[in-house]
């Protein structure tokens, strides 16, 4: 399977749920940015006796390169946080916001993956009582659909190795 093919797989499983924003970033290969956006709220009665309120939100970056290498790794993780939390709006119910940042090369460099699985990013907005970011990264080699994520988020790579 191409890297192309690879990529057009992971957008299409997203598809479904997400809202799918087609970006042209030549300088790091990003593809596309899809947005998930849920908002849960529990009340009695009528709606202005609100118990809770909950909004999640997750932003997938999806990248495409020939070479996945560290100075490549360290421009998008920039890119991705930057933009991330521009996107992100801490307030009364927010509770939570992924960063997700997905790559599909055709070969990579092993400090680059080393640097990945070590990717440790998080941030808590006053206290968590107005929601806390994570970001997430994963690296998918193409042919042989080789697969590395960042360490605590081993049970989002079934996600990934299912597509």
């Amino acid at each position: 399977m191409t890297r192309q093919e690879t990529v057009e797989k992971i957008v299409r499983k997203y598809e479904g749920l997400f809202d799918i924003h087609p970006i042209d970033k030549d300088d790091l290969g990003l593809v596309c940015r899809c947005d998930f956006h849920v908002h849960n709220e529990k009340f009695v009665m009528v709606k202005k006796a609100k118990l809770w309120e909950a909004d999640c939100h997750e932003y997938v970056f999806v990248f495409s390169a020939k070479s996945f290498t560290e100075e490549y790794f360290l421009k998008c993780k920039e890119y991705v946080i930057s933009r991330g939390e521009e996107l992100i709006d801490p307030k009364p119910g927010h509770m939570y916001t992924y960063l997700t940042a997905v790559f599909v090369c055709d070969n990579y460099t092993e400090q680059a993956v080393r640097l990945l699985k070590k990717l440790r990013y998080g941030k808590n907005y006053r206290f968590s009582l107005y929601g806390w970011s994570d970001l997430r990264a994963f690296m998918v080699k193409a042919d042989d659909k080789t697969l590395f994520c960042n360490k605590n988020r081993k049970e989002f790579a079934k996600f990934i190795k299912n597509i």
